[in-house]
């Protein structure tokens, strides 16, 4: 396996002989990494991983040859560079959403949210039929006096709200009621995956929720700040299936025999497994005197 992205410096590629019930590293490996039909290195295992130094960009083909015990097992994979999506601009606001599985006195419970509106643009060299994956990270540090001292807590979640958005919800938008019995099993978004199918003219506002948790901002807390990391990753169809099946999985009761057993899609020729490069763009946000706010 290997799920690597342009711009780390810590790409690794993982090969593994599988068995009935688990599976063993190959560490007397050698692999040929190709960009553009030009070899670019050629890589021995490290531990029990290959360390990929390449520089990866949009648009570039990369293909990769493994082999192991002098040639008797071989495998190949190759995969194709998609183009960063555009963040054209992203407003924040304070809203007031209810939870509907939470009930105090007969009531419905509200919770406090910061909503992100973000607007994306899909550059003009990609196919319109393109797929990508969201990641949102939060740090929160809160600060409060502990026994006479400054304390300082550092606390950091990668949850986010996403079901009032219709790319993310892959075009059922709606709210978090448990409806009891399905026949066909909910599909929970794990991964922020979504295609560019609901773009208009290339652009779309994607609406996301980031819960204000008093878990995370200390009621007693002089000062608190969030600092919010919004990734977003142009990923391969491979991939695409890949994650969309791994969410399924995850979700897979094996008690309910009327729900699909979840198949895991492979895109390596010789072998099973995923390959694949994703091209990323990120925004960054600080929000500040979150107490103020409790």
């Amino acid at each position: 396996n290997a799920m690597m992205q342009t711009e780390n410096n810590d790409n690794r590629i993982y090969l593994h002989y599988t068995g009935w019930t688990a599976t063993t590293p190959v560490t007397d490996g050698i692999i040929h990494l190709y960009i553009n039909g030009k070899l670019s290195e050629t890589i021995t295992a490290e531990d029990d991983y290959y360390p990929v130094k390449s520089i990866f960009r949009t648009g570039d083909k990369v293909k990769i040859e493994a082999s192991s015990e002098n040639g008797k097992y071989k495998a190949k994979a190759e995969t194709r560079i998609s183009a960063p999506l555009q963040i054209i601009n992203v407003d924040t606001t304070y809203i007031s959403l209810r939870d509907y599985n939470s009930w105090v006195g007969g009531k419905p419970v509200y919770d406090n949210y910061l909503r992100l509106n973000i607007q994306l643009k899909q550059p003009d060299i990609e196919a319109e039929n393109t797929y990508y994956r969201l990641e949102i990270k939060q740090i929160f540090y809160s600060h409060k006096w502990h026994d006479g001292r400054d304390t300082l807590s550092i606390d950091t979640t990668y949850n986010y709200n996403y079901i009032y958005d219709t790319a993310l919800t892959d075009g059922k938008p709606g709210h978090a009621i448990d409806e009891g019995f399905e026949l066909i099993q909910k599909w929970n978004n794990y991964f922020g995956l979504f295609k560019s199918c609901y773009f208009k003219n290339r652009e779309y506002n994607m609406t996301i929720d980031l819960k204000e948790d008093i878990n995370y901002i200390h009621i007693d807390s002089q000062k608190a700040e969030r600092y919010i990391s919004i990734r977003f990753y142009s990923i391969s169809e491979s991939e695409h299936r890949y994650l969309y099946a791994m969410s399924s999985a995850l979700d897979f009761d094996t008690e309910n025999f009327i729900y699909a057993v979840p198949l895991i899609p492979n895109n390596i020729k010789g072998g099973i497994g995923i390959f694949s490069i994703a091209n990323q763009v990120k925004y960054k946000l600080k929000e500040e005197n979150c107490q103020d706010r409790y």
